[in-house]
């Protein structure tokens, strides 16, 4: 008896076949297939004018849906276009956002911030290195409700802290009605748009822009200011003379 070996089943040969084209009916090729259509119609019993008109209707709705479409992408790529530039405008000010994220630069003092709810008893203050390991914790006592600082020295458990990205906590221990939220302050120094939006970030730390609660003046800006009032001073002064 004859054997037959190395036959591939259909679903194998199907699989290789090397596929062309593309799976998206645009409109060129609705309109190339209702014209095959027509050249290719039955003479004996040719299309009627309802089924031809509703197919003409068919081929203008994917026509302003494809015009739509790329109207707004268009639309999209200028608002894009437009926000990041808009944005650039953070760079070189001092904001103040939510976060728990800060760099220290492994030399002075650190100031930390924070938003209470409400008053709350035996606070304490955690901080942690980009590990999660803790380096350093302090009892803050009590605090009252709206904003609030703290000076950090840099001190850890083992010494002295050294230079990289931190994170703390403000809590307050058993009293759960009391939320805190830790605030992160700085004068942004970068931005990024390789995930499509704007990203500031503050000593290499991102910050979300929706996290953001109050701009000021960085210290560029405060001198620029500086300056050009005191060329207007000066101009008034040489008018006075």
């Amino acid at each position: 008896m004859t054997t037959i070996e190395n036959v591939s089943s259909y679903t194998e040969v199907r699989s290789q076949q090397e596929t062309y084209g593309s799976s998206d009916l645009g409109k060129d090729a609705f309109l190339q297939l209702l014209v095959t259509q027509l050249q290719n119609q039955d003479p004996l019993n040719p299309q009627k004018n309802e089924e031809f008109v509703a197919q003409l209707a068919q081929f203008s709705s994917v026509e302003q849906l494809s015009n739509a479409n790329e109207a707004l992408q268009s639309l999209y790529l200028a608002m894009s276009s437009m926000n990041n530039a808009s944005m650039t405008q953070l760079l070189g000010k001092e904001v103040t956002a939510y976060g728990d994220t800060f760099h220290y630069d492994g030399a002075g003092p650190q100031t930390l911030e924070w938003e209470s709810s409400g008053s709350a008893e035996n606070v304490t203050l955690t901080i942690t290195d980009s590990s999660g390991k803790v380096v350093y914790t302090d009892s803050l006592g009590n605090i009252d409700a709206g904003r609030g600082s703290v000076t950090w020295d840099g001190s850890s458990i083992e010494g002295t802290a050294a230079e990289g990205d931190y994170t703390f906590t403000v809590t307050a221990v058993g009293q759960s009605d009391v939320e805190i939220q830790t605030l992160i302050s700085g004068e942004v120094d970068g931005m990024d748009f390789s995930s499509g939006s704007p990203v500031p970030s503050i000593e290499g730390v991102d910050i979300d822009l929706a996290n953001i609660i109050d701009v000021r003046l960085g210290g560029a800006d405060e001198a620029a200011e500086e300056e050009a009032e005191g060329d207007d001073t000066a101009v008034a002064a040489r008018r006075d003379r």
